[in-house]
């Protein structure tokens, strides 16, 4: 069950948060616009898993802690001490504890986790894999590397490459992982020599560090869903 959720709050936060609505959450209206899509997306979810919508009511409490969180990390993050990327990797922490206690309090907690047997769950596992890989680990890399984001006008196309990279790799590790360690290391030898842009993602160290998470994800899809 925490799987889908799971796949709900990637969706939610870096496929249907472009750079706008980011910048409008500074304002009620893109908090609430934002929490509604985090809603709309734990809905969607029963259409793999139709028992899901029975908990609707965890459903509108997860959506109010993560306004709350929001809320906190856009006027208060600033005073967490260090990089911003620290304030973004709290919020997310808390947003995946809340999943966690929240669901936690309402279904047992073989059902929380377990996704022997689930066809809904094991396919909510591997696109998460996917999702954090290919959208959630390149924004975490630009507010990491890029916490003002002076190469903006460069970030549209280098995230078109970091996701092809991301894919390819999670792709490799889960269907054929004996040449996903050659292709990584072929793939880091060409933008060592060559980078795509100044952007920080196309740089040698945050491919590395996108490649390197790509290939962990799947990694540990691969043994828990094959395991």
């Amino acid at each position: 069950m925490f799987y889908l959720f799971l796949l709900a709050h990637l969706v939610a936060d870096f496929i249907l948060q472009p750079y706008w609505l980011v910048e409008r959450k500074k304002r009620m209206s893109g908090l609430v616009i934002h929490s509604m899509i985090v809603l709309a997306c734990m809905l969607l979810v029963s259409l793999l898993d139709r028992s899901v919508i029975g908990l609707w009511p965890g459903m509108l409490a997860i959506t109010l802690i993560h306004y709350c969180a929001d809320w906190w990390k856009v006027h208060h993050g600033h005073r967490i001490p260090g990089p911003p990327i620290v304030p973004f990797m709290v919020d997310q922490l808390i947003h995946f504890t809340t999943l966690a206690v929240v669901l936690g309090l309402m279904v047992p907690i073989d059902q929380l986790w377990g996704q022997q047997g689930s066809q809904a769950s094991q396919m909510a596992i591997i696109a998460s894999a996917y999702v954090a890989a290919a959208f959630a680990a390149p924004i975490a890399v630009m507010v990491w590397l890029d916490p003002r984001f002076d190469y903006l006008t460069l970030a549209g196309r280098a995230r078109i490459r970091s996701f092809v990279a991301s894919c390819g790799i999670v792709s490799l590790m889960l269907f054929s992982s004996t040449l996903a360690l050659p292709a990584a290391a072929l793939g880091l030898v060409l933008v060592t020599r060559r980078p795509s842009s100044a952007h920080p993602l196309d740089a040698p160290f945050g491919v590395v560090v996108i490649i390197a998470i790509a290939a962990l994800l799947g990694m540990l899809v691969q043994l828990g869903v094959g395991g």
